[in-house]
């Protein structure tokens, strides 16, 4: 059985491989000399530690929008084309929400799992729609964070 990136399967699977393998696709959708491009910043980008943070989080995003926007036609033909690409739009996603962007402490794998699927059925095609779509992913996590923050804080 082929693993399908779904919260029990990303509970269930070590770290590592989860970490290694995103890596490895991630690497494949998005070429090196893309990478360099995105992860070379301006001079007054690196100025002070929040612009160079702010440059970085674009790039990661960009990075992880690009990599989503491919996953489509590299994965076109394949003989289950459809189930393969919502697994590695899947991977994907867990990559920026885990590795890239660490949110691991702000939002739970769940809540995270929960925002996926709902993305899945109506997922963009291209990097564009992606770039949109993670954004809003992020303010989405920020709510969550805020509610919950919120909702620590009442019962104290």
């Amino acid at each position: 059985m082929q693993r399908d990136y779904t919260l029990n399967c990303l509970l269930t699977m070590p770290r590592h491989e989860l970490e290694e393998f995103s890596q490895r696709i991630l690497s494949r959708m998005v070429p090196e000399e893309v990478m360099e491009e995105l992860f070379t910043f301006e001079p007054e980008e690196t100025q002070t530690a929040d612009r160079l943070r702010s440059a970085q989080f674009d790039a990661m995003l960009r990075m992880s929008a690009i990599a989503l926007g491919e996953v489509s036609a590299a994965f076109a033909d394949s003989a289950q084309a459809t189930q393969n690409t919502e697994r590695m739009t899947r991977l994907l996603l867990w990559h920026f929400y885990a590795i890239a962007f660490q949110l691991e402490a702000a939002v739970t794998l769940e809540q995270h799992c929960e925002a996926v699927e709902n993305i899945l059925p109506n997922a963009p095609k291209d990097t564009f729609g992606w770039i949109k779509t993670l954004t809003d992913l992020l303010h989405h996590y920020a709510s969550l964070n805020d509610n919950q923050q919120d909702n620590a804080s009442s019962s104290l």
